[in-house]
């Protein structure tokens, strides 16, 4: 048996934490299994698993053991498939994860097109405000607004998201139009507080070149909910900040009035999201690039 192969029964072991589980995963027997992890834990000169009559579980340096034998095998798999992708269409699936306004708004045309220039590429998709786990949960790409603070990922700036402070006409007509953008707090504010904006808040970001506060709006609705706070500010129910990509064509029909045009509210930057040490294949390479010229134009 290579090392490679001790490695990848010691990997599964460790998974399943179970020797049968173990075996049916990798097509061989129990007991094959068992004689590999003992031949391994005697070459190594260390213990690496617990073993009960019910489960198996790593020792502190079994758990050390396992989190290299990851870093190894994903290498190993990555060097094939450099080898494997060169020089080749790009093909397969990508999976990609995405902010739910950001993701149901501007993905599907997106990648209508990207799919215009690569057919042999599918998608699986998924959009939630929740912190996802690229790495834990195998996405190829995030798409995330913000700065990236995990140091397994590298994030790639494709576009900035600007803002547009917007009211309905119904709105202004019943409590009138702000005479400068100090004079908000007088009015109905519809703020959004969900972790994504909670993050890098317009407002907040605001408050350190201007004399006002948000604390010190009394008519405020915070929701957790960006289309939320989009239907409420149509309705009429106050002023918001909303994304270039959601106002613009409101304020075109003229659902919706574009206020404060000469102030500059600070945008903010979408990444692409992606695993560190993950080799990018020629799919992924050809996402990487689309995705930034196609938004560079359009957000």
């Amino acid at each position: 048996m290579s090392r490679t192969d001790s490695l990848q029964t010691f990997t599964a072991v460790v998974r399943t934490r179970n020797f049968t589980a173990a075996a049916d995963s990798l097509g061989v027997t129990p007991s094959a299994i068992s004689k590999q992890i003992s031949g391994l834990e005697e070459r190594l000169g260390v213990r690496l698993l617990n073993r009960t009559t019910r489960s198996v579980s790593p020792t502190e340096a079994g758990q050390l053991f396992y989190q290299h034998c990851e870093n190894i095998l994903e290498s190993i798999a990555e060097a094939e498939r450099l080898v494997t992708d060169f020089d080749v269409t790009p093909k397969g699936r990508l999976r990609i994860t995405a902010m739910a306004n950001f993701g149901r708004r501007e993905l599907a045309r997106m990648l209508n097109d990207f799919a215009l220039i690569y057919p042999d590429i599918s998608f699986e998709l998924y959009i939630s405000d929740r912190p996802v786990d690229i790495v834990q949960e195998g996405f190829d790409f995030a798409l995330r607004i913000g700065t990236q603070e995990d140091s397994r990922l590298i994030a790639k700036p494709v576009a900035k998201q600007s803002f547009m402070v917007c009211a309905s006409p119904s709105y202004l007509a019943h409590w009138g139009t702000p005479a400068s953008f100090e004079d908000i707090t007088n009015h109905r504010m519809l703020v959004i507080g969900n972790a994504e904006y909670a993050r890098a808040n317009w407002l907040r970001e605001f408050e350190k070149s201007h004399s006002f506060s948000i604390d010190s709006v009394e008519r405020k609705l915070t929701v957790n909910d960006i289309d939320l706070a989009y239907e409420a500010c149509l309705q009429g129910m106050g002023i918001t900040a909303l994304p270039s990509y959601i106002a613009e064509r409101h304020v075109r029909s003229g659902e919706l009035v574009h206020l404060f045009q000469g102030v500059d509210i600070p945008t903010r930057t979408i990444n692409a999201v992606f695993p560190q040490n993950r080799y990018l294949s020629t799919k992924s390479r050809a996402f990487l690039d689309f995705v930034t010229s196609y938004f560079a134009d359009s957000i």
